[in-house]
């Protein structure tokens, strides 16, 4: 009867010595709190098999946005690097899992707004609607939807920075020479804004 119990208490020490050795390499599991600082975006012709850059005339049906919000990351928290181990311990030999950082963002974006502005009569429209973008499965949605589709997304809190791309799937309003601005609101009120070149459209 003490040889079972010593050998079970060994066996639970030893579960707890194998996760304090990083067989896996993994280092060690953070947290950082992402922190909004620079919107960046870029103008792209998506005519083609590959998005390139706008340095020429585009057709209205094949112009895209790419959205780029850069973060400070601050560090909050450090853990030591956890395995997944099953079987007491005994698996890990056979299977390492190392865990990612993970980002709190306590600043999200709450909404996006996209103007056009007329390059020869400055008349401001409103085009945020003419804009959407894709979910993972291919389903086309709206800029509004993206955003609430991503606060349910389970992975976003391993996302060190926001990257998305939208297309103009709408063009009957937009001028054939303009130039777009992108504003980003977020939850505290703090806005990211940022402008693209004179785009020509075919």
């Amino acid at each position: 009867m003490n040889k079972n119990v010593i050998c079970l208490s060994l066996l639970f020490i030893f579960q707890f010595l194998v996760t304090s050795c990083d067989f896996c390499g993994c280092g060690s599991v953070n947290t950082y709190e992402r922190i909004n600082k620079i919107l960046n975006i870029k103008a792209w012709d998506t005519s083609g098999f590959k998005n390139e850059e706008i340095t020429a005339p585009v057709n209205k049906n094949s112009f895209g946005l790419s959205i780029f919000i850069e973060s400070e990351l601050k560090q909050i928290s450090l853990n030591r690097s956890k395995i997944n181990l099953s079987s007491m311990g005994f698996s890990a030999a056979y299977a390492c899992s190392c865990l990612p950082d993970k980002y709190i963002n306590n600043n999200p974006i709450s909404s996006i707004q996209i103007l056009a502005t007329n390059s020869v009569t400055a008349e401001i429209l409103d085009v945020t609607d003419n804009f959407t973008t894709y979910q993972n499965i291919g389903t086309q949605i709206t800029i509004k939807e993206y955003l609430e589709n991503r606060e349910l997304d389970i992975n976003y809190e391993y996302y060190a920075d926001d990257y998305f791309q939208i297309d103009m799937s709408s063009a009957d309003n937009i001028p054939k020479t303009t130039f777009f601005t992108v504003k980003i609101f977020l939850k505290s009120g703090m806005e990211l804004i940022e402008k693209t070149h004179e785009i020509n459209f075919i």
